[in-house]
């Protein structure tokens, strides 16, 4: 019982200290940091849903597919929170994001197992449809709702994104309803 509430109140305040990173330095991510928030914030729900959701093989095709593209997003990545954080501290941003992110899936899925395990195979599918030959097609189609804060958009930027596809609605929802 003390592991859980341990594991919850870390999880917890890597979130909190995640979400507000980007507003308290200033630093906004520019349009592929975003893009690669974005991703990671996928990668990270469907790793953990190849776990509890015995995904494995929808997984291993998806990071099959995307390998190329995935690598260049993770480099992306590091390289937001090395600009934003410097040296030391910018690569434990980094693994801080992803492992606060790992945390909150791992979560979710324990909590509502059904529909966490539901979205991610729709997630799955629609990583593999024809129309989503890119990763940026299948990332346009998801919303993930962990990267807003980094992005810093005006509000006619977010139309602009919306109308572009990445919440539009027409793809898989990854996120919890809150």
């Amino acid at each position: 019982m003390k592991k859980t509430i341990l594991r919850t109140t870390t999880a917890c305040l890597a979130a909190v200290a995640m979400t507000g990173q980007a507003f308290a330095s200033g630093s906004c991510a520019k349009p592929a940091e975003y893009a690669a928030l974005k991703t990671a914030a996928i990668q990270q729900r469907l790793m953990v849903a190849a776990l509890y959701c015995d995904d494995v093989g929808a997984y291993n095709r998806f990071v099959l597919s995307y390998r190329g593209a995935l690598q260049d997003s993770d480099a992306a990545l590091l390289g937001y929170f090395k600009r934003t954080g410097g040296g030391r501290a910018g690569e434990a941003g980094y693994h801080a994001y992803k492992t606060s992110l790992a945390n909150r899936y791992s979560l979710q899925s324990i909590r509502r197992r059904g529909e966490f395990c539901d979205t991610a195979t729709a997630a799955f599918s629609s990583s593999s449809d024809p129309l989503n030959a890119t990763l940026g097609d299948f990332i346009n189609t998801v919303s993930v709702p962990e990267a807003d804060p980094y992005a810093c958009l005006t509000v006619e930027a977010r139309v602009e994104t919306v109308t572009g596809g990445s919440s539009g609605g027409s793809g898989p929802m990854l996120a919890a309803r809150r």
